[in-house]
């Protein structure tokens, strides 16, 4: 039997719904970022990294990828969670922000799923206030009219919140994993 594992880094809750979801439809084995940190990714026929994703970057895929060998990232899945809309523009940068030099060899990346997340502005502090308090300010001033209405909705969701964590938006992604298992 093919073995999977979920590796995931959540800061509330989203992302890690959707992996405890993706793991019980796949049957996969689920650890966090940190804990992954100790394993041998190879032992696994597929592997799904999930993170939040904070200025289009999935958070820690940074350092996750510096352990990615080519074997690894042919039997791999990359999904991040976060609130913008759906756009081929933000998957773009999403895609382009976290891929960069990830393929040195001219082989072909992962693929790339970016699921709705949940934000709650009573529940965040600190640093994150802060930078969301600035996208909030920056969203509309530099704005083109075709991007007026899309930066509404998205300063709307920070400074409303909005929940858009729904079981159905692995579909695809388990569609995907359930090929590289079979």
């Amino acid at each position: 039997m093919k073995r999977s594992l979920v590796i995931y880094t959540s800061r509330r809750g989203s992302t890690k719904q959707y992996a405890e979801w993706i793991a019980e439809e796949l049957g996969s084995d689920i650890v966090t970022f940190e804990e992954s940190k100790k394993m041998d990714l190879r032992q696994y026929d597929l592997v799904i990294y999930g993170g939040w994703i904070r200025g289009s970057g999935i958070v820690n895929f940074d350092v996750f990828k510096k352990r990615l060998t080519r074997d690894i990232l042919d039997k791999m899945i990359v999904f991040g969670v976060g609130i913008a809309n759906e756009s081929v523009g933000n998957y773009q940068q999403v895609y382009d922000i976290n891929y960069k030099k990830i393929s040195r060899d001219g082989g072909k990346n992962p693929t790339l799923y970016i699921l709705s997340g949940a934000y709650d502005p009573d529940k965040i502090d600190g640093m994150d206030k802060m930078l969301m308090a600035v996208m909030k300010k920056v969203l509309i001033s530099g704005s083109t009219a075709d991007a007026s209405a899309e930066a509404r909705t998205m300063r709307d969701r920070i400074e409303n919140g909005v929940d858009l964590v729904k079981r159905e938006n692995i579909n695809a992604l388990v569609k995907e994993a359930k090929k590289f298992l079979a």
